[in-house]
């Protein structure tokens, strides 16, 4: 879990504060929240958030870190670090959904060369959370896990959990891949994982069923009331992305990029070999 300060592109100013998560899957670290957290625009019109139209250009991340004592865990510490939400070219470093873009109000940014030790980070590990295959229902209880109150008056800087219940059929989509939650949430919740308790119960070594010991299923991600449509506001409805048909595309998305294709392979090993068998050629022609 991580506080999010998000600082103006040009002066470094205080826009606004936000939460987002750090999570893992194959092998990679990513740090997730909302696009219009790390955009400042209105994912739905993609106008200005801010009323002087600034715009974000960093995140300050306020997140816990685990401590170890001799290979014993021991009670986390804190640690502040800052991303840069454009790369030396300008260009923004977060990655959209691979169909929907920035109209899904989910982002992920890799973070394994922007954070010294990703492996002291809390995280989420999402090949656990989809080998669990979580079922939600109308009127399921969910907690929505962010930071809805300052520094200063939050009791041990840990996140705060506000309830809710699945207001909408979760399996039936429209034009996207969201879910309504019925809960009075604050602003600052923007970008918080969200959980539901797990129903059932797991197997133990002998065949019996005994209680599992992580007792919350990852469901989605929040995307907060204060940045929606006046309708949704008023009936006191957030939108909840489903990490499954949100969150995971896009980082499969990101992989497969960074995954060279066969052709590109076969292109690669045959301007090897080319370039060796030239190289012995030349070296023959010269002796």
């Amino acid at each position: 879990m991580a506080k999010l300060e998000i600082l103006a592109e040009e002066t470094g100013a205080l826009l606004g504060e936000a939460t987002g998560f750090f999570c893992e899957y194959a092998s990679r670290t990513f740090l997730v929240t909302n696009w219009h957290v790390v955009s400042g625009r209105h994912f739905q019109t993609k106008q200005p958030l801010h009323r002087s139209q600034a715009l974000p250009g960093a995140l300050k991340v306020h997140t816990h870190v685990s401590k170890s004592i001799s290979s014993i865990e021991t009670p986390s510490s804190s640690t502040t670090f800052n991303i840069s939400l454009v790369d030396h070219s300008g260009s923004p470093i977060w990655l959209e959904h691979p169909l929907f873009g920035c109209d899904v109000d989910v982002i992920a940014i890799e973070v394994d060369r922007l954070i010294p030790d990703c492996s002291k980070i809390y995280r989420i590990d999402l090949a656990v959370e989809l080998s669990r295959d979580t079922q939600l229902s109308v009127m399921d209880q969910a907690f929505v896990t962010g930071y809805p109150l300052s520094a200063t008056i939050t009791p041990n800087s840990l996140p705060i959990y506000k309830s809710g219940t699945i207001a909408s059929e979760p399996s039936v989509f429209d034009s996207q891949p969201r879910i309504y939650v019925d809960g009075k949430t604050k602003t600052g919740m923007s970008g918080s994982p969200v959980m539901i308790k797990r129903r059932r119960k797991s197997p133990e070594r002998d065949g019996t069923n005994g209680l599992n010991s992580n007792p919350l299923d990852f469901v989605g991600i929040y995307s907060g009331r204060d940045r929606q449509e006046r309708t949704e506001f008023e009936a006191e409805l957030g939108i909840m992305w489903p990490y499954k048909e949100c969150l995971i595309p896009i980082i499969e998305s990101f992989l497969d990029s960074q995954t060279p294709s066969k052709d590109e392979n076969k292109t690669r090993a045959d301007n090897t070999r080319g370039t060796t068998a030239d190289n012995w050629r030349t070296g023959d022609e010269d002796g």
